[in-house]
């Protein structure tokens, strides 16, 4: 059994952590649980039924832990809520790649006062988080300087990391009102049954070092993960919801994970594929909705937008499960990329999606240069067109 190395996880810092979480500045009602919970079928939150859309402020985070002294996010959730009454963000609770976990391996309380400065200033201004915590799936492997492999073995130092750093933020921040929901990754599931050798992820970032077949990921190996996960947090937290954070699986999902080969999947393929991804107990669906969801799926069908959608929020809502629509978007802002966007946000609407987020909301500066939405840019629209239909289709607390 691997396990870590001392100098990785500080026990004394931990059970500080464990003892001392960060205390909420606002409450929720008493009565009900905490944030985002699934009860007879239906998403609630202060005891009644909730929905509505949010957005994605992916960087809110990792820019602080890049730079100590930045304060964007300050600015950030100011605009979302007095300009905008956004109820919340997603965002990456992490670093994108191993390099910059390493403030928490070298000085965990400092990472954490950071994590608290983005959770105190959601308290102060009402707005929900949902914390995706590893965001990219080879970080921690590459941390741990293991194969990606490593992920799908429990007693691996990256599993290990994995469930200490789960355990730490939710019990800090489990009585913090800001928190909404809480979310292993970002699309994992791209990454996995990808045919032969062909089509291994980039290599370790600054290193240089290739992949190897022992970094072929395999759906058995994600979905022993995203089990693991649910279950280190329903042992802290007993109501918040908990996402996997995937995509909507290729269109070709079920002869990749089947056949090791591209083909494109039938309806029926896709759909027994689909709801495999969502591994029990998971009580809530995870996809995201871009331009490739047009016309690219179900052999011999190819329906459009609208059609895919329907089909797949249906059998959702067969399978007992709540939607979160985690992103949706284009880039651009020319009339046919606004075209697709409403067309995206109608589809949201139309099939009363539970949970949303648009991407991708930044304050001031850039992120990535297409994709942007900022108060000021050409696709600040975007944020118009979020409070617009909140206004009609949200329901319960979302205000």
């Amino acid at each position: 059994m691997h396990k870590l190395d001392a100098y990785l996880l500080p026990a004394v810092i931990t059970c500080l952590f464990l003892l001392f979480p960060a205390l909420p500045l606002s409450g929720e009602s008493s009565g009900a649980p905490k944030g985002i919970y699934f009860q007879d079928g239906v998403t609630m939150r202060n005891g009644e039924q909730y929905r509505a859309m949010g957005i994605n402020y992916n960087n809110c985070f990792s820019s602080v832990i890049r730079d100590a002294d930045n304060r964007d996010f300050v600015d950030g959730f100011r605009i979302l809520k007095e300009d905008y009454n956004i109820p919340y963000i997603r965002f990456m609770a992490c670093s994108f790649d191993h390099r910059g976990w390493q403030l928490y391996v070298d000085d965990p309380e400092e990472h954490f006062r950071r994590l608290d400065l983005i959770v105190r200033e959601a308290e102060k201004r009402g707005l929900g988080l949902i914390p995706s915590l590893f965001w990219y799936v080879v970080a921690v492997p590459d941390l741990m300087n293991e194969p990606l492999s490593a992920l799908g073995d429990a007693d691996s130092a990256s599993r290990e990391f994995i469930r200490q750093y789960t355990t730490e933020v939710v019990t800090r921040y489990k009585d913090s009102p800001a928190i909404y929901a809480w979310e292993v990754g970002n699309e994992y599931l791209l990454y996995v049954d990808l045919p032969e050798y062909d089509h291994l992820p980039p290599p370790k970032a600054g290193s240089g070092q290739p992949r190897t077949k022992e970094d072929k990921l395999f759906r058995p190996m994600i979905m022993d993960l995203y089990k693991d996960f649910y279950e280190t947090v329903r042992a802290i937290d007993e109501h918040r919801i908990i996402v996997t954070g995937d995509s909507v699986p290729r269109a070709h999902a079920w002869h990749n994970r089947n056949k090791d080969a591209w083909g494109l999947d039938t309806r029926e393929q896709w759909l027994e594929q689909f709801k495999a991804d969502t591994p029990e107990p998971y009580q809530v669906v995870s996809f995201h909705l871009y331009a490739e969801a047009d016309g690219e799926y179900f052999k011999g069908e190819k329906p459009s937008l609208e059609e895919f959608t329907r089909i797949i929020s249906e059998f959702c809502r067969e399978q007992g499960k709540a939607i979160w629509c985690g992103e949706l978007g284009m880039p651009g802002y020319d009339s046919e990329s606004r075209d697709l966007f409403f067309r995206m946000m109608n589809t949201v609407e139309e099939n009363k999606m539970d949970l949303s987020a648009i991407w991708n909301f930044i304050p001031h500066g850039t992120y990535q240069t297409e994709w942007d939405i900022t108060p000021d840019n050409e696709r600040s629209f975007m944020l118009d067109a979020v409070v617009e239909m909140n206004e009609r289709f949200a329901i319960g607390d979302w205000k």
